[in-house]
């Protein structure tokens, strides 16, 4: 018996849930162009998936591998990149109660840091999670192992 949930699987992304390891993984399977609707479908997966996270009361680190062998040809445009916010900034409550942390796995992590600093100059929610950018799959674990939600309890009796 396995521990991972398949959530979606096609033929440019998987998303599952590791339910012994608490990791919610995107994995991009292959760099294709740009497609609207499969993209409105990730979003909503994603959204969905988080949303089942939070009314299950359950904790969970988001790992989301972009690839790390290749390079990714194909860009976002503008308009996805829009949508993409939209949908963290509706989901960031449930983030940040329910997301340990994130880790970005791609052989781009500088660019992909160095773009997302820009972006956080621009727009920076009020709370988010603890992030990596890294193309080691040993950095991501030891990232994870380090960056826990601590449990809110009524009190020192829970201890």
């Amino acid at each position: 018996m396995t521990d991972v949930a398949i959530i979606q699987d096609n033929d440019i992304y998987c998303i599952s849930l590791d339910k012994s390891k608490y990791i919610y993984t995107i994995d991009l399977k292959q760099d294709t162009p740009y497609d609207e609707n499969k993209f409105e479908e990730f979003l909503l997966y994603l959204k969905n998936t988080w949303e089942y996270i939070r009314e299950n009361k359950l904790k969970y680190h988001l790992l989301v591998n972009l690839g790390v062998t290749g390079n990714k040809d194909n860009e976002l445009p503008l308009d996805a990149y829009i949508k993409l916010i939209k949908s963290i900034t509706e989901i960031n409550e449930i983030l940040n109660s329910n997301c340990h942390s994130i880790c970005i796995l791609t052989t781009g992590s500088t660019k992909w840091k160095t773009a997302y600093e820009l972006v956080t100059k621009l727009w920076k929610p009020a709370k988010q999670r603890p992030l990596l950018f890294t193309d080691d799959f040993k950095h991501m674990e030891a990232f994870f192992l380090t960056q826990k939600l601590i449990p809110v309890l009524d009190d020192l009796s829970e201890w």
